[in-house]
């Protein structure tokens, strides 16, 4: 983890059954947190609201579609959406979501603008993967 992160720092919400994390760049950056910190306090608190529930539901749990749904089944990448927004989202084997980045919805099927934002939250979650294995991506604790 960049010397400038702390674990707080990514910490979203620990919830009973799962944490939700920001995601960040090997050079520090959180592409994710960058976004939703220029929203509108109430889209913020729709995410919140969204982040909660989520890391408090019981592992299997339904979510409704309007909140939660599949983007690329291929690389289960998911899509959180607050509103008009979409923060894609993977899941770990530890029971974390980690949040990749974000963007704002322009029309009912996805832009190619919007394609390469998924493709962005695939690229992230393998660059997560390999840094997590390889032990670089949480501080040493």
């Amino acid at each position: 983890m960049p010397a400038q992160l702390k674990y707080e720092d990514i910490l979203i919400h620990a919830g009973h059954y799962f944490a939700a994390e920001w995601y960040f760049t090997a050079e520090g950056r959180v592409p994710a947190f960058d976004y939703y910190s220029v929203l509108s306090e109430l889209d913020q608190d729709r995410f919140d609201d969204l982040i909660r529930y989520f890391c408090d539901a019981k592992p299997g749990t339904l979510m409704p579609k309007t909140f939660y749904r599949i983007e690329d089944p291929v690389h289960k990448i998911y899509a959180l959406k607050p509103r008009d927004e979409r923060f894609f989202t993977f899941t770990t084997l530890d029971a974390k979501i980690i949040v990749t980045n974000a963007y704002h919805k322009h029309s009912q099927q996805m832009t190619k603008a919007d394609m390469e934002c998924l493709e962005t939250a695939a690229r992230c979650k393998r660059d997560y993967l390999r840094r997590a294995k390889d032990g670089t991506y949480y501080e040493k604790r």
